[in-house]
């Protein structure tokens, strides 16, 4: 008798936005094998992931799930899904900078508390429940292991607000993987990770596939991170499965790996000098002066000594593992750390807490980050959302100028998004939401440039053009960028300076030699 699949779509259908998305879809999942999921920004990765682990409703066909559960329970009960959208949905209504503040973050459940066997198993808190004895110990000892495994021990008794990007994708991650899933879904589970941990969490994959202890659906951009017990690859283009199979096959599919490897470097990427600010006879003008800045939050120090200044023209890597103090650094010089207030510290020549306004020193930077990325209004148009970069407020709050809004659909178009002007920016997928958010940090050529990594979540297309895009602007004079980023290939060439930093402190400074390889 043929074995029942682990997973079946048949027929099925969604309906996301008013339209039909995955019209008659058929696949099956094997019992022996994992999945990776491919496919370009908007494609529509994650919505059949979604509806999968039962988040989004179908409207036709049917999921059949072929792993077996305990009487009482629904297969979905048994799927856990890691996702950007989970991080938002977790960060809430709060603004971007509430983890700079002291209240936030004491008002912030801890991390320990999240982790707990009531939080993952979703206990009512005002139900009383008693388990057995043996449950509990289970639970315990599993809890134990993952944290280890993890390496976040350490983070256990922080509040969930502190944490950095990197910080908080382990914590979701072990959260997924205490609840015992049969099937774990990972959307792009590897962005925000250092190149040591990401690693190691190949390692830890491969070893969870090579066990059986779950099956593994991976949506993820780099066909070369893949951990090696991926076996199949379906990819997906224009809500639709255009090719699927062994891993060994698909990968040799001509459009697979065009769709993956680096594009040519096109001619548009040197016509964009209206997105910096050039001053050539103001290049040596310091633009950031640190003076032994110290940032501390109850008893932990998060950065401690830090001596930096940053020329008019200069340009710097930022790079570390996850939480040596990377967002924290670019928040004292974006404005949003009131720590900023406590130190010495110098933006535009003028230091802060001498009486400066604050937006008048926003309006100098253009900024991307995580953060940003997560607390973002989702009910603004694309077009509003690159508006909103000007007055670099939260939201779109005034009537743009004729000019703005020329300059703001000119951006749109070089990125090749000029089509999704009007499309809410909820409504785009997270690669998408990112590009517009670039949009909205070059529009108004800045000064000043905190690029956060920037890259994250994007297909090899958009980050190919978004590269270029940077390249072509440090070639600018009096071109300034402050770039972090966790991947050695994408530091734009020009980028000639680099700063590391270690539990909170400058390990090194230095000047990147121009055929030198860097390794993260």
């Amino acid at each position: 008798m043929k074995p029942k699949p682990f997973l079946e779509l048949s027929g099925i259908s969604l309906r996301v936005n008013n339209r039909q998305a995955f019209r008659n879809t058929n696949w099956i999942f094997c019992h022996d094998q994992n999945w990776a999921l491919i496919g370009a920004n908007g494609s529509g990765k994650t919505l059949l992931a979604r509806a999968i682990a039962g988040e989004l409703p179908i409207v036709g066909g049917e999921i059949h799930y072929g792993f077996k559960t305990p009487r009482g329970c629904i297969p979905e009960d048994f799927i856990a899904m890691v996702s950007f959208e989970e991080q938002k949905a977790l960060a809430g209504d709060s603004p971007p900078a509430a983890r700079w503040f002291s209240t936030e973050q004491e008002a912030s459940p801890l991390v320990g508390r999240f982790l707990s066997q009531d939080s993952v198993e979703d206990v009512n808190p005002f139900e009383v429940k008693i388990r057995p004895p043996e449950l509990a110990v289970r639970f315990e000892r599993l809890h134990w292991r993952i944290t280890g495994l993890l390496e976040i021990h350490p983070l256990l008794k922080r509040p969930l607000s502190s944490l950095s990007n990197g910080e908080m994708r382990k914590i979701l991650l072990a959260r997924a993987l205490l609840k015992r899933p049969r099937l774990l879904i990972l959307d792009n589970a590897f962005e925000g990770l250092d190149s040591r941990f990401r690693i190691h969490l190949r390692d830890i994959l491969d070893k969870l596939m090579l066990k059986k202890a779950a099956r593994l659906i991976l949506i993820h951009s780099r066909l070369n991170e893949l951990p090696r017990g991926i076996t199949h690859l379906l990819w997906i283009h224009n809500c639709r499965i255009a090719a699927q199979g062994p891993r060994r096959i698909i990968v040799r599919n001509p459009r697979i790996r065009a769709l993956f490897q680096p594009a040519k470097k096109s001619a548009r990427s040197r016509s964009l000098s209206v997105f910096t600010n050039c001053s050539p006879n103001r290049e040596s003008e310091n633009l950031v002066q640190m003076r032994n800045v110290f940032v501390r939050y109850g008893g932990r120090t998060i950065l401690s000594g830090i001596n930096w200044t940053i020329r008019r023209g200069e340009s710097w890597v930022l790079v570390g593992p996850n939480g040596s103090g990377k967002s924290t650094l670019l928040s004292l010089i974006g404005g949003d750390n009131p720590q900023a207030y406590a130190n010495s510290l110098y933006i535009f020549g003028r230091k802060r807490g001498s009486g400066e306004s604050i937006w008048d020193l926003k309006k100098r930077i253009g900024w991307i980050s995580p953060e940003l990325h997560l607390h973002f209004p989702e009910s603004q148009s694309c077009i509003q959302t690159v508006i909103s970069g000007f007055s670099e407020t939260i939201g779109y709050h005034r009537a743009p100028t004729p000019q703005q809004r020329r300059r703001a659909l000119k951006v749109l178009t070089y990125l090749g998004m000029q089509k999704l002007r009007s499309s809410p920016f909820g409504s785009l997928s997270t690669g998408l939401q990112r590009m517009t958010l670039l949009a909205r940090a070059l529009v108004k050529a800045p000064d000043l440039l905190l690029l956060d990594e920037p890259c994250q979540g994007l297909d090899p297309s958009h980050r190919r053009m978004f590269l270029e895009l940077i390249e072509s602007i440090l070639l600018q004079p009096g071109a300034t960028i402050i770039y972090v980023t966790h991947i050695a290939d994408e530091i734009p060439r020009g980028i000639k300076r680099m700063l590391q930093l270690q539990n909170g402190r400058i390990y090194r400074s230095l000047i990147i030699p121009r055929k030198r390889r860097i390794v993260l």
